[in-house]
């Protein structure tokens, strides 16, 4: 199994000899980008090699760039349009035509000098700088960056550099970003015999299994209701235009601020309590169970919802339970911890300890998020139910008139608040939590 990471380095102030040449060549790679992404829109082409061997003499003429900048332009005009065309399927797109805007410089093998991959230069405190040789219209230049921990970790622990690397400039600092891709294969990993299961909701994770019960508070769902009133007060103060429709400039740069704060935010956290809940899993030799979510699985949540339930379905719209599924499987391949998913339909709705079938609270049950099993009286938080479901403890059965199993599911718990993740040792504070209940 393949896995990839995508690190930023960013490049020491470059002279400003340095910073025009990349300069020119990334305004020249512009516009030859608009160009193609119009002609392969215009003529159905799909493929980079199609459109390379297409390219009108007088667009070369106009440019005059080195060659490999045309192969590079060409995949990156046909990875535009076939994005642009799905999203039209979807009936997602906003425009009829494909907009070129946020612009990177990819360069291939030969444009960065892959060959010499890593080159670095030591200076008298210490400190590595990594040289990378651009191809510019007259010469080769070197490009100093900055590598860090993550960068030197990745080399370090066998990943490998992809050949493709993009370029963003950062005008007002005279710098250079530079996008570098790390690949690595892995072993997936066999099941072990014992399990771990999780249980993603709006404001807690819950895990674990017959033996303990962790429910961690994030309050994801309280953050993006508070986000989502600064926006919408940024929104009602910041109108312009003869109607007031329209935000303005200052408007959307706010938008923008704390729409990134909040997706930062919840990526931490959903990182950090990743790699927390792999670690455990490592500890204790155990298998990972998740939900199989399907496809869009926020998006079909929201549909369902009545529209009267607007905070609701922006919630459910931006907890991110893919984006935490991927991180947690992502790092059990790293670590080597298998992961298996199953169906949770009514997970939540089934007892842990009789099997009695489509259980449904009331309306105060639900907003206090407990079970209560009218037929065994069994009592648990609903998460909790749903992890001993997820389990597969006990068999899934629709007759909810079978008699209570002998004894009773008693599990030690644990509710922990979000900001023991910031911890380095937070899973030693749970695994002694655990131990002296």
């Amino acid at each position: 199994m393949k896995l990839s990471r995508t690190v930023v380095l960013e490049s020491y102030p470059l002279t400003r000899r340095k910073f025009k040449a990349v300069k020119e060549i990334y305004e020249d790679y512009s516009g030859l980008l608009l160009i193609l992404t119009e002609y392969a829109f215009e003529n159905k082409i799909r493929n980079p090699i199609k459109l390379r061997s297409s390219i009108p003499d007088e667009v070369k003429e106009e440019y005059e760039l080195p060659s490999h900048y045309y192969y590079t332009a060409c995949q990156d005009a046909v990875t535009r349009v076939k994005g642009f065309l799905e999203k039209k399927r979807k009936g997602k797109a906003k425009t009829e035509r494909p907009v070129v805007k946020n612009v990177s410089l990819w360069l291939d093998d030969v444009l960065w000098d892959y060959k010499r991959f890593p080159q670095f230069n030591t200076l008298k405190n210490g400190k590595k700088i990594l040289i990378i040789r651009l191809t510019t219209k007259r010469r080769p230049i070197k490009l100093p960056l900055k590598p860090h921990k993550l960068f030197f970790k990745y080399l370090s622990e066998g990943w490998r550099v992809k050949a493709g690397v993009k370029l963003k400039l950062v005008e007002e600092e005279r710098k250079v970003l530079a996008y570098f891709t790390f690949e690595k294969e892995f072993d997936e990993p066999e099941v072990t015999g014992s399990f771990i299961a999780v249980d993603y909701n709006a404001d807690n994770i819950s895990f674990g299994n017959h033996d303990f019960l962790v429910q961690v508070k994030t309050g994801l769902g309280r953050m993006t209701r508070f986000y989502s009133d600064v926006r919408r007060e940024v929104q009602r103060t910041h109108l312009t235009g003869w109607k007031k429709k329209l935000p303005s400039r200052k408007g959307r740069e706010l938008l923008k601020k704390f729409g990134q704060r909040k997706m930062n935010r919840k990526v931490d956290l959903q990182r950090k309590l990743a790699l927390r809940l792999v670690e455990l899993a490592g500890e204790l030799n155990a298998t990972i169970i998740l939900e199989a979510i399907p496809k869009n699985f926020n998006q079909k949540v929201v549909k369902r919802r009545r529209k009267r339930e607007k905070k609701l379905r922006n919630i459910l719209h931006n907890i991110g339970m893919n984006s935490f599924q991927r991180f947690v499987f992502e790092k059990a391949v790293e670590h080597g911890v298998p992961v298996v998913f199953i169906n949770p339909a009514y997970s939540s709705q089934v007892c842990p300890n009789c099997g009695a079938f489509r259980v449904k609270p009331n309306d105060d049950a639900l907003r206090q998020r407990a079970f209560t099993c009218p037929v065994c009286g069994f009592t648990a938080d609903r998460d909790f139910a749903a992890v001993l479901n997820l389990l597969g403890l006990f068999p899934f059965s629709p007759k909810a008139d079978e008699p209570p199993a002998e004894g009773s599911v008693s599990p030690v718990t644990l509710v922990a608040e979000a900001n023991l993740l910031h911890q380095k040792n937070s899973l030693v504070i749970i695994s002694q939590g655990l131990k002296r209940q």
